[in-house]
């Protein structure tokens, strides 16, 4: 157990071990939940994310789905 701090403006302080430890990198994202009386931190894989997309991209490729550009926004695939 360690003892972090929140500053005025709601940033909380990680002990550098835990951070190393769990890869969370300067400026990096982390998912925050809420789970009764608890808050849990979890550092945001963005690898784990790319890794997602690419395994989408490859299955389009593989089974030669096609689309426009148009339709894609129609469709959300695009923010």
């Amino acid at each position: 157990m360690s003892i972090g701090h929140v500053t005025q403006t709601g940033n909380i302080s990680i002990p550098k071990n835990w951070r190393e430890e769990l890869g969370i990198e300067l400026n990096s994202s982390v998912i925050i939940e809420k789970k009764g009386d608890k808050i849990i931190i979890e550092p945001l894989k963005k690898k784990k994310a790319a890794d997602a997309f690419k395994k989408i991209d490859e299955e389009i490729k593989r089974k030669g789905i096609t689309f426009t550009r148009e339709e894609a926004i129609k469709d959300d695939l695009y923010d």
